[in-house]
């Protein structure tokens, strides 16, 4: 991941904004809530709803009505005053969402970042770790993180952590602090091969056909997916899909067979790079409609 984002001399405000997106038990959820700092493509916000790292959220300024879609960075799974803090990086945007002068000049030639010791959820490392992306009242127990891992060679999830510094378990430190066997073997440790944010997007071009209830029957939009996973898919639409709306999927497509009917929700919004279409995403929720 690159380190780009800094809070240096980010402004502690408070604007009042809207947030949809899926929820940490994937449901999609519809709050209002406000941001704590705001600095250049990175806020700062308090969140009823627990979310996953990587999850893209819509947020919108509900002063302006400008929004635009932000990837979860950071959080803290623990509840303060019944909020999560969530720190955000910014993805796409519609428009002017902050006032200009909220947002800090790109001066990061002050105070030092806070460190925390952070440990590697996968291979269980703890390392020192600088992090210009939090504010320091977030790096307590509960604050997790995006970060690349030297030892996985990948990008992991990290933990706030306490007590010394520790470098990955090896297999004969493992083995001599292993427990004796028991009648019933442990259950073998999941293996990650590969980074868990692109598991299961398969770049599959797969007609679709997405109906659009909302506005009435026979209303529908054809198109091809860009990717494919086992909850979703993701494609190219000149229609202006709303994120919240309810919508059946069809997929695969063809005008001569009936097809099965998926009940989805359409969860984010973006822009495809050299092209006037949006990129829209569509959770499924898995259960069969019939016609």
């Amino acid at each position: 991941m690159d380190r780009r984002h800094n809070l240096a001399g980010a402004l502690a405000i408070a604007v009042p904004i809207r947030v949809r997106g899926m929820s940490h038990e994937n449901r999609f959820f519809d709050e209002e809530t406000e941001t704590t700092r705001l600095a250049e493509n990175l806020i700062v916000i308090r969140l009823r709803n627990l979310v996953d790292l990587d999850t893209e959220l819509h947020i919108m300024n509900t002063r302006t009505q400008v929004g635009g879609t932000y990837r979860v960075v950071w959080l803290n799974t623990q509840v303060e005053e019944g909020f999560h803090p969530v720190g955000l990086e910014l993805l796409d945007v519609e428009g002017e969402i902050w006032a200009p002068e909220s947002i800090p000049p790109a001066d990061q030639a002050g105070a030092p970042p806070p460190t925390a010791l952070l440990e590697c959820r996968r291979c269980h490392q703890r390392v020192p770790t600088p992090v210009p992306e939090a504010d320091a009242t977030s790096l307590v127990e509960g604050f997790t993180i995006w970060l690349p891992c030297d030892n996985c060679k990948a990008t992991t999830a990290w933990a706030f952590s306490v007590g010394e510094p520790a470098g990955p378990v090896t297999e004969s430190a493992a083995a001599s602090k292993a427990p004796a066997p028991t009648a019933e073997p442990a259950e073998k440790p999941r293996v990650f091969e590969k980074d868990e944010r692109s598991k299961g997007r398969a770049p599959l071009t797969m007609p679709v056909k997405i109906i659009r209830p909302k506005f009435g029957k026979g209303f529908s939009d054809v198109c091809e997916t860009i990717n494919v996973s086992r909850t979703g898919i993701y494609f190219g639409s000149e229609q202006g899909y709303e994120v919240g709306e309810r919508v059946e999927v069809i997929m695969p497509y063809h005008p001569d067979s009936e097809g099965i009917h998926l009940p989805g929700r359409v969860v984010r919004i973006g822009r495809l790079a050299g092209s006037l279409r949006k990129g829209v995403a569509i959770q499924l929720s898995g259960s069969e409609v019939k016609k």
